[in-house]
């Protein structure tokens, strides 16, 4: 794609990849500064399917965002803060990972696989699902680089030891990271769901994890949140669609009643920037098939591109 090919650029033209970024899809040749990696997988959900279905239906609403300020200007101007942000980062989509039917294990070495492969290239990842359970593999590629801080941001813990023997599932990929040595400190902010279990916010705390449910954000504000975070070193933080509240993002496998809002969640993103080193995230759990007219890929992508300008701002 070009400037003279595609010159009016408008949403409605063109391929659709996410923000009508170029696509590159061999890790080997991969020169960037980011790189947005579908995983469209929903093997792990253990309600309504759909999610393997995310990565395309969030690319189909971020195109909205590829004209910004005009064809031959990048990044985009933000008019709360009235500054440009990712002018100059060369971002490309890479596709997605090649997941087949419902072999965990090949699924989920592909996932750490791909991720690692895009972290060997100096390519910062955003790693689109899927249900939740594709964040354990993709935390795996980090080890890499050492020491790792987690946060996510969630409706539920996550903190499912096993169901049947199943230990991969979307409810369990937080306590599968923390039994990883190179994993060191975990928050967990958000959470609310009446089925959470009092063993597992007991054990979550016993590993080190600290939990800010969704009412102690509201009634303690972000910034206060912020502060009483671990002190973040290089953080992956991983965003459950279902962390917002299901008012404005309908669209997941298991909404929550009274989440957050979106001013809340880029407010907590954007202090995460500036806290630690962010070196990769994820977004997951959006459900096209149980959403309303494209609004939680929507809010989706728009959260995506504004975390995003938060985290290249802070590298600056």
């Amino acid at each position: 794609m070009t400037a003279d090919r595609y010159s009016a650029n408008m949403p409605s033209v063109g391929i659709t990849s996410f923000m009508k970024l170029p696509i590159h899809e061999h890790f080997a040749t991969l020169e960037a500064d980011v790189g947005f990696l579908g995983i469209p997988y929903d093997a792990g959900n253990s309600w309504r399917p759909g999610t393997r279905f995310g990565p395309r239906d969030i690319r189909t609403n971020s195109v909205r965002y590829s004209t910004w300020g005009g064809a031959n200007q990048q990044g985009y101007w933000d008019i709360n803060q009235q500054k440009r942000f990712l002018d100059g980062v060369r971002m490309v989509d890479c596709g997605d990972v090649d997941i087949a039917y419902y072999d965990i294990d090949r699924n989920m070495t592909k996932i750490t696989e791909s991720v690692g492969a895009m972290i060997d290239r100096n390519v910062f990842p955003i790693l689109v699902g899927g249900d939740h359970s594709i964040t354990y593999p993709c935390i795996r590629a980090f080890e890499r680089l050492g020491q790792l801080d987690i946060v996510q941001i969630d409706a539920h813990l996550d903190w499912v030891d096993a169901v049947e023997g199943i230990r991969y599932a979307n409810g369990s990929p937080m306590r599968r990271a923390m039994e990883h040595d190179f994993v060191r400190n975990m928050a967990q902010i958000g959470i609310r769901d009446v089925r959470s279990r009092e063993h597992e916010f007991r054990t979550a705390e016993a590993a080190g994890s600290r939990i800010f449910t969704r009412q102690q954000v509201r009634e303690r504000g972000v910034p206060a949140i912020l502060d009483n975070l671990p002190v973040l070193g290089n953080v992956y933080v991983s965003i459950d669609i279902d962390g917002f509240c299901p008012s404005i993002a309908p669209g997941t496998g298991s909404p929550t009643v009274d989440g957050l809002l979106y001013h809340e969640v880029r407010s907590l993103v954007q202090g995460l920037a500036q806290r630690g080193n962010v070196v990769g995230f994820d977004v997951v759990e959006v459900n096209p098939m149980v959403d309303v007219n494209g609004q939680t890929s929507l809010l989706a992508s728009t959260l995506i591109i504004e975390f995003l300008g938060a985290i290249f701002d802070a590298k600056r």
